[in-house]
């Protein structure tokens, strides 16, 4: 009789098997599958304990809230931040109200004297009150300035 080498790791099988005996213990699997039920039963009758527990939670506050009569038929709103419901409208009357301020006249702080000035005229009023650069001479017309690796340079045009 030859054996495969395969089936030489194993020995031979007892003539009185039921089963192969290089599957798992019967027994094994039995108890295994035993625990597995078990546990799906502990799991289901915890998470079916949280939602009874919640929801009692949930209809004593309703009493709770109930028993305030201006409370009664009212619907709960979320706490802020809300969201935006026309976020372009928003944007366009905030553009439109600083173009107004930027193109009026009107009090900043009416107490201090402070005003605000249309922009135009802002820096027109700027440029009134910064120092003017001196006229260059007739000498110095025709020189041009240059730029080169050595520095600023002057020449002749």
């Amino acid at each position: 009789m030859a054996q495969h080498d395969a089936d030489s790791e194993y020995g031979p099988t007892p003539a009185d098997a039921h089963y192969e005996h290089t599957d798992i213990e019967p027994s094994v699997a039995w108890k295994f599958a035993i625990w597995l039920v078990a546990g799906m039963i502990i799991s289901a009758a915890i998470v079916y304990a949280s939602f009874w527990f919640f929801e009692r939670q949930e209809q004593a506050a309703d009493r709770e809230a109930q028993t305030f009569p201006l409370a009664v038929g009212q619907v709960r709103q979320a706490p802020t931040p809300r969201l935006q419901t026309q976020p372009f409208k928003d944007l366009y009357l905030l553009r439109q109200h600083e173009t107004e301020q930027l193109s009026s006249y009107g009090w900043v702080d009416q107490a201090t004297g402070i005003v605000r000035l249309p922009i135009d005229r802002a820096m027109e009023r700027v440029l009134e009150q910064l120092p003017v650069r001196p006229q260059p001479s007739s000498t110095t017309v025709d020189e041009l300035v240059m730029d080169s690796s050595a520095g600023r340079t002057t020449a002749r045009r």
